[in-house]
């Protein structure tokens, strides 16, 4: 049993502490299941979970957990020690028994050619047998080693090893060039590709299970059975097959249906809904059958019953657009995260709230590339999307609406039928967007008259726009598509001026092209992300007077801040700190001006399931960062939250707090960049702080950075005019 380790990792927490995180995946793509005696495992590409079989309760288990890696390719559970065995994409194997994981890097640090991922994960006296890219690896489970390794089965070269079984005394293995065999005698050298049988040579087998009766392998769309010492093909389909299932009756499970197999005939035991439609893997379990899907995770079935065990969360990983807005973060599920060329054909997005957790709105089943989102400014009234093909689309109480296609005064151009929009900005009580490759690119629509007025713009770059920002003075930004040209278009609809911002000097000065991402900090300065870097405006008023003009960049050690790395995403915290999202080197944090580091998260160092950040969003109440990756989302609880004036509802925890294991003492709910001294009770100073937004943390060291003794200390805040003060107490114990 693995209780007592995942009860303490998963369920420790109630609320997410500061600095904590915790990871937001998608469980409905089950890619692998294994049983123990008591639970249930199943894999998705970054996550695992399981149900209790006799409570039937799910729990998460993610990197955030101890898992060392994302992109699980296999799941084995070794019947004798019940230890769980976990196989990735890069070649890193973790074994998870009661109070460890243990994870065995050797052969994913191994240099070889070639990929390394780990497909299927087999066990025989004791031993882990796992197919792999680069053939067979046995693993012992007790000294946590790879023991031997197969490789290089087709005649010296390498072959992919895709899925393994075993009789009495042989191991099968199913490959891209055939089936393997080898006898398991101790004598014989399997590390010597001649001592292997090949059968079936040139065919791509993408798994194999045995009973003591029958001995099968399948292709994408054939069974074949050994007997008489041949391999011979019993029956073919005209859907995917997706898995075999031999533990019990001997199941072949198909995109549309599950079949039990009685010697080489072949009969129906349950036809697939649509929604089961991409059917993975399947396991029996007694009378009962647990089926992994890609649409709905793990379901058991009984009969025509169905039970659906995933735990909660966004509909897809693919976390291209977050934004934040009436207490909920947003998932959008397509997009681009970089060019038009990487649209996504989700027609979903997720929402997050604290109290209800993630919650999925399918938007249409004909309404794809949803590529930007503005959320609803109050309770009844809708979501507003864009969609790139079929324009304005607004969504509330599950009715969806294309409004260009069903308001008769809409200036929205289509291209050969598809009306192509790549930005949607609010600003009052009407809306602008963008209109990709036309005359008009920008567009205006006061929701309350249906009132639509198209703008066209001199530059010519100005038709392909990517992304909309409405600045405070109402200037409109608009990054252009790298592929069109890149910079950026800035212009104002009631002056009518235009400006065309670039990487020369006086034109713009961008250290690249290519913009990604804007975001507006607390001095009223526009930090802008590129592919060369990050650069700022600091008095967005000049911008279209028509005046030279050259971006600021911050320095950071004596070179220019983040110079040549690829921003993809920015964000500004309730502290005026800036977040900026790469695309190969994780999360950085760096004070409001830009001059110190303050953090630097990379998948090594952190739950981050990937380097590639892809989008960035803040609760600013909670100070919870939502950071959007290639590989799924997870957040991170900062300390700098969005607070008043006024000191409002403050509060001290952990208090009283412990000399012998201090973490970090939260104050919150204090006046917006207070000063915070701390004293005895004396009132001799023992430290000083600055709020971040409305939160302040001590970690119960003096000015000298030692310990400070047991005993209680006074908190005292005030504004920098000093009209808003407070006065708290923190005992030390």
């Amino acid at each position: 049993m693995i209780g007592s380790l995942w009860t303490a990792l998963v369920f420790g927490q109630s609320k997410l502490p500061v600095f904590g995180w915790r990871t937001h995946f998608s469980y409905r793509n089950v890619v692998s299941i294994a049983q123990s005696n008591d639970r249930v495992y199943a894999a998705t590409p970054n996550a695992l979970f399981y149900v209790e079989k006799e409570e039937l309760s799910i729990h998460k288990i993610t990197k955030n957990d101890g898992l060392s890696e994302v992109t699980i390719g296999a799941i084995g559970v070794e019947p004798g020690s019940q230890t769980l065995v976990i196989g990735y994409a890069n070649g890193s194997i973790d074994l998870v028994t009661e109070n460890r994981i243990t994870n065995i890097r050797d052969f994913r640090d191994a240099s070889l050619i070639g990929g390394k991922a780990i497909h299927d994960i087999e066990f025989n006296a004791g031993l882990a047998y796992l197919a792999t890219d680069q053939g067979v690896l046995v693993v012992n489970l007790d000294r946590a080693q790879i023991v031997e390794s197969y490789q290089n089965l087709n005649a010296g070269s390498r072959i992919s090893i895709l899925g393994l079984t075993f009789s009495s005394d042989s191991l099968y293995a199913a490959s891209t060039s055939g089936i393997f065999s080898a006898s398991l005698a101790n004598e014989v050298n399997r590390q010597d590709f001649n001592n292997w049988n090949h059968n079936q040579r040139g065919k791509t087998f993408l798994g194999i299970a045995r009973n003591k009766a029958t001995l099968a392998a399948y292709t994408a769309n054939s069974v074949f059975i050994y007997a008489n010492g041949n391999w011979e093909l019993a029956h073919s389909f005209t859907e995917t097959i997706a898995n075999l299932d031999f533990s019990g009756e001997r199941l072949v499970l198909t995109t549309r249906a599950i079949y039990r197999l009685n010697g080489k005939t072949l009969e129906k035991w349950l036809n697939l809904k649509k929604s089961r439609g991409r059917a993975r893997v399947l396991s029996r379990d007694g009378s009962s059958i647990w089926l992994g899907d890609a649409d709905n995770g793990l379901s058991r079935l009984n009969g025509t019953a169905t039970e659906v065990f995933s735990p909660k969360g966004p509909a897809s990983d693919d976390s291209r657009v977050l934004n934040y807005g009436s207490g909920q973060t947003v998932l959008l599920h397509g997009g681009y995260s970089e060019s038009l060329s990487a649209l996504g054909r989700s027609g979903e997005f997720s929402r997050f709230q604290e109290k209800t957790g993630w919650q999925t709105t399918a938007v249409s089943k004909d309404i794809f590339d949803l590529v930007d989102i503005e959320m609803p400014t109050r309770e009844n009234t809708p979501y507003y999307l864009a969609s790139f093909g079929r324009g304005l689309v607004a969504i509330k109480d599950k009715t969806v609406r294309v409004i260009n296609e069903e308001s008769p005064n809409s200036s929205l151009i289509s291209i050969n039928g598809s009306v192509n929009m790549t930005a949607i900005a609010r600003e009052g009580k009407g809306l602008w967007m963008t209109n990709y490759g036309t005359n008009s690119p920008l567009h205006h629509w006061e929701t309350a008259t249906d009132r639509w007025t198209a703008y066209k713009l001199v530059s010519a770059v100005a038709k392909f726009p990517l992304d909309l920002y409405v600045a405070p003075n109402g200037d409109k930004w608009m990054p252009i598509d790298p592929e069109r040209g890149g910079g950026i278009v800035v212009f104002n609809e009631k002056s009518k001026k235009e400006r065309y911002l670039n990487t020369n000097g006086g034109q713009g000065g961008l250290p690249g092209s290519h913009v990604t991402s804007l975001a507006l900090d607390d001095d009223a300065f526009l930090w802008v992300g590129t592919h060369k870097g990050i650069a700022f405006y600091p008095n967005l008023r000049v911008i279209l007077e028509g005046k030279a003009l050259t971006a600021g960049v911050p320095v950071f050690e004596n070179r220019q801040l983040l110079r040549d790395e690829f921003i993809t995403s920015i964000a500004i915290d309730p502290g005026n700190r800036k977040w900026f999202g790469t695309q190969n080197n994780g999360l950085w944090l760096f004070s409001s001006d830009g001059k110190t580091q303050i953090r630097h998260f990379t998948k090594a160092n952190s739950p981050l399931p990937s380097d590639r950040i892809t989008s960035l969003s803040i609760n600013p109440l909670s100070g919870e960062l939502f950071i959007g990756t290639d590989k799924g989302t997870v957040s991170f609880r900062s300390d700098a939250t969005q607070g008043t004036a006024r000191h409002e509802n403050v509060s001290i925890y952990p208090n009283p707090a412990r000399r012998n294991s201090l973490e970090q003492i939260v104050i919150r709910g204090l006046a917006n960049n207070a000063l915070v001294k701390i004293t005895d009770i004396a009132g001799k100073l023992v430290k000083e702080l600055r709020t971040q937004g409305s939160t302040a943390l001590w970690n119960g060291r003096s000015i000298k950075g030692r310990v400070v003794a047991t005993g209680v200390y006074l908190v005292y805040s005030s504004n920098s005019d000093g009209t808003e003060t407070y006065v708290g107490k923190i005992a030390v114990i």
